[in-house]
């Protein structure tokens, strides 16, 4: 059989192919967007992970910066407590009695390797270790020389004891790696001799702290001095210990302007490190925490290859939907060029026929008993485009083609049966097309006897084109159907299987041929026969679609979570007669998100865990300090008569004195941070509540020589708040401005409701103000302004915990800088109800 392709006009074959043109163009566009959104997502995650690591190296370089500092001021208060003892001030003091003296502070100082006392001409008077008395050592390597009263921080040393550096004898040779940081302290005796009291602090003690803190292989970490010499390590970094590490950007571009940064960069293992760094407030110390860039990139790679795999199979998946698409819009643009070319023709026709009125509309015939024809109508020549006249006395069998000539033959035999004989032939017309024709034949009796045959011709090439493209068309849709990676399955109105695919087969290990015509929840489990049921129920009755999730039993026995996409099937009278249901398998996605539950879990648990450990180890601070305070004060009291024994017992008091309001702050943060904790509140005229705090700081702005003008509204300032909780804020902050403001300033305290009902007050004063840098970051824990670092700005804790408490009650409290000088803080506070107790937990 040979077939004719279909002739369009002119004009259609110009529109051939533009809407599958936009539809790959759509598809391509929209493949590129996914390309870039997937690249956009991966970049932000590796951001997210990068900033994330470095989060946490700031944190640990905060801790052992801490550690490390306190390690040093543990060292000097026990040395200031050594050097005020009657063992080693006393005139008639011996050797031997120091000796005992330095070993029972020795004891209770795991991290010192010895203590002794030294002439300021090097002689050791008395050591905990017996091998270092009596003799000389170099002052000059041991450490700057100190006057009485003084402390000072030597460098890195190598050796176990003060033999390594003695004079006028060989010194001792140190072992590789084994060294020791001296801290000196120099006093007076009761007889005015001058003297170096001398404690050797041992790294290793501070490398152990390191490796714990770290707790993994991801970061390294190095104490150094102010001036780039490694004194302590963890790891990798060990082998470092007493070199110069001062070409890092930490010495060269950041210290001394910033005391504590992250960068990524230049660090102590490597070229391109992430690095964090913290200098010490108040000692020469350095301390380092650096993680490799390119293991970390590593790492997260490892982390991301699901987010990667997923993006690549979006794109794969919008390029398949791209081409399915264009196919089927590829195919409907023949199926519409043919109907529109054929209803063209058909406007031709009538046109040409409109003459022809009288004719019949089909090509009528005659043949005798041969099939010769004997006369034709003339609609053959509009059928052939030959004379009527060339088609008389041949036969009807020959025209056709011979595929056909079967079929004719079979029509014109004088013994079949009687009755109107059909059959559709295929016949070559002038131009070479092909034709399909549906030819009606009777047989011609007289007197009983065949004598020939009269019969019509009917053109049905169009429908027979269009039945080929259909059925090319529904064999594409088939194709597309079985190709799916996702099972489908249709059912029809009474739930009936009527088809499934090759993925649905595999998903449920069930044949096609024993699921069609059965009902499908009958070979779905009681649950999620259910679910489909409920769902099928509401699509037959409103149509549309919907979406349900549920476990779905799989064929290898696993029950996973899977997202069933329903879609209601109508026919061309709009009423539905089936379901369509697409299973997605989301098991990942939903373990995902446990996951990530459980990791959340876990990080509140954590934190929880810190803060009682903080509140914990705050409360066994307080009895040791009070002791202190206690038996500071009874010195200052019997120590009158000595002028310099009173001093030293004011140092201790005044210390100790520090150290307990940093427990009482530290036990506010760890009281603001539990979950047990509740707020009582109150609606308050707050009016009420700040000027007791006033009247109460009145002496301390006296002795700073200091003027308050509070300036609060004539109407009630009525809040929701906790009347103590907001005590404490309004003292801290009108403290702090009392502690920064010069003499003779004045400081304002202003309250009013602004345009949204809120209780505001702003607390001004004439200060140095907060540089623009750190204005947003001084309301975190143990963070002061780089214009009080000299020790005047208290722990760091007292705006921390004001942030807190406000926050806990619904409001908010910022700083802003006054044009003038001085700064101006604001706390706002809602006039909102609630109940009198709520609880507070501030995560």
């Amino acid at each position: 059989m040979q077939w004719f392709p279909v002739s369009f006009p002119s004009g259609l074959r110009a529109r051939w192919g533009r809407t599958s043109q936009l539809v790959l163009m759509g598809g391509g566009l929209a493949a590129l967007a996914s390309v870039v959104a997937v690249i956009a997502l991966t970049a932000n995650d590796f951001r997210a992970a990068r900033a994330q690591h470095q989060v946490q190296a700031a944190m640990l370089a905060r801790v052992l910066e801490d550690q490390a500092t306190r390690t040093v001021e543990t060292t000097e208060l026990a040395l200031e407590a050594l050097s005020a003892s009657p063992a080693l001030n006393a005139v008639a003091a011996d050797p031997r009695s120091m000796s005992e003296a330095l070993n029972q502070a020795l004891a209770g100082l795991s991290f010192l390797r010895g203590l002794a006392v030294l002439e300021n001409g090097g002689r050791v008077i008395a050591s905990t270790l017996p091998s270092d008395a009596e003799i000389f050592v170099d002052m000059e390597r041991l450490g700057p020389r100190v006057m009485p009263g003084q402390t000072a921080l030597g460098g890195l040393t190598p050796g176990r004891s003060l033999q390594s550096i003695q004079l006028r004898a060989p010194a001792a040779a140190a072992p590789a790696g084994v060294g020791y940081l001296p801290i000196l302290l120099g006093y007076s005796n009761e007889a005015g001799h001058a003297l170096t009291l001398a404690a050797l602090i041992n790294p290793d003690a501070l490398s152990n702290f390191q490796r714990l803190t770290l707790e993994s292989e991801l970061f390294e970490s190095v104490v150094t001095s102010y001036d780039g010499q490694v004194l302590a390590s963890s790891g990798a970094a060990a082998a470092m210990a007493g070199q110069s590490v001062r070409q890092l950007p930490v010495f060269t571009d950041y210290l001394p302007r910033r005391e504590h940064a992250t960068y990524t960069g230049a660090g102590v293992l490597g070229a391109r490190q992430i690095l964090s760094f913290r200098a010490s407030a108040t000692k020469p110390l350095v301390v380092i925490v650096e993680e490799s860039y390119e293991a970390m990139f590593w790492r997260w790679l490892a982390d991301a290859r699901a987010l990667v795999g997923i993006g690549v199979a979006l794109v794969l998946m919008v390029m398949g939907l791209t081409l399915a698409v264009w196919r089927g819009v590829r195919t409907r643009e023949v199926a519409q060029l043919a109907v529109e070319a054929a209803q063209a023709r058909i406007a031709q026709n009538e046109r040409e026929l409109t003459v022809l009125m009288r004719s019949v509309q089909e090509l009528i015939f005659r043949t005798d008993l041969r099939g010769v024809i004997t006369y034709v109508n003339a609609h053959w020549t509009a059928f052939t485009g030959r004379d009527v006249s060339g088609a008389v006395g041949q036969r009807l069998q020959d025209l056709v083609e011979p595929q056909s000539q079967q079929r004719v033959f079979e029509a014109l035999d004088p013994g079949a049966e009687e009755g109107v004989r059909i059959c559709e032939v295929v016949a070559r017309v002038a131009d070479g097309r092909e034709l399909m024709f549906q030819m009606a034949v009777v047989p011609l009796r007289v007197e009983g006897r065949v004598t020939g045959f009269a019969g019509s011709a009917v053109d049905v090439t169009d429908r027979w084109v269009a039945q080929q493209q259909l059925q090319t068309q529904l064999a594409f849709q088939d194709l597309l159907l079985e190709t799916n990676p996702l099972p489908v399955s249709v059912t029809d109105a009474e739930g009936r299987v009527v088809r499934v695919n090759r993925a649905w087969e595999e998903w449920k290990g069930m044949g096609r041929d024993t699921l069609t015509g059965r009902e499908l929840t009958s070979l779905l489990p009681a649950d999620e026969a259910k679910v489909h049921a409920a769902a099928d129920l509401q699509l037959l009755r409103w149509g549309g679609r919907n979406y349900v999730e549920a476990k779905v039993l799989h064929a290898d026995g696993s029950r996973r979570d899977t997202r069933i996409a329903k879609a209601a099937i109508a026919d061309e009278h709009g009423r539905v007669t089936g379901v369509l249901s697409i299973l997605m398998d989301v098991s990942e996605f939903r373990e995902a998100e446990r996951a990530t539950q459980e990791a959340r879990d876990a990080a509140e648990e954590a934190s929880r865990s810190k803060s009682e450990f903080v509140a914990n180890m705050s409360h066994e601070l307080r009895t040791p300090l009070q002791s202190i305070l206690g038996f500071a004060e009874l010195g200052m009291l019997r120590g009158k008569a000595t002028p310099k024994l009173a001093a030293m017992f004011e140092d201790i008091h005044a210390a100790g004195q520090r150290m307990l309001t940093l427990v009482n702050d530290l036990l506010d943060v760890s009281k603001l941070e539990s979950t047990v904790g509740t707020f009582h509140m109150e609606r308050i005229d707050l009016r009420g509540v700040v000027r007791p705090v006033i009247q109460e700081l009145e002496p301390l702005l006296a002795r700073s020589h200091l003027m308050m003008d509070v300036q609060l509204s004539d109407l009630p300032l009525v809040a929701k708040a906790d009347p103590l909780r907001f005590q404490q804020v309004i003292r801290n902050v009108v403290a702090n401005a009392i502690k920064f403001s010069p003499p003779g300033s004045t400081i304002t305290l202003e309250g009013r409701m602004d345009a949204k009902g809120q209780a505001h007050l702003v607390i001004r004063d004439e200060g140095p103000g907060i540089p623009e840098t750190e204005i947003d970051h001084i309301f975190e824990a143990f963070v002061q302004s780089s214009k009080t670092k000299d020790g005047s700005g208290g722990t760091g804790l007292g705006l921390a915990i004001c942030r807190k408490i406000v926050e806990a009650m619904g409001g908010q409290i910022y700083a802003r800088n006054v044009p003038a000088s001085g700064a101006a803080f604001h706390i706002v506070l809602p006039a909102r109800g609630q109940s009198e107790t709520a609880p507070a937990p501030l995560e």
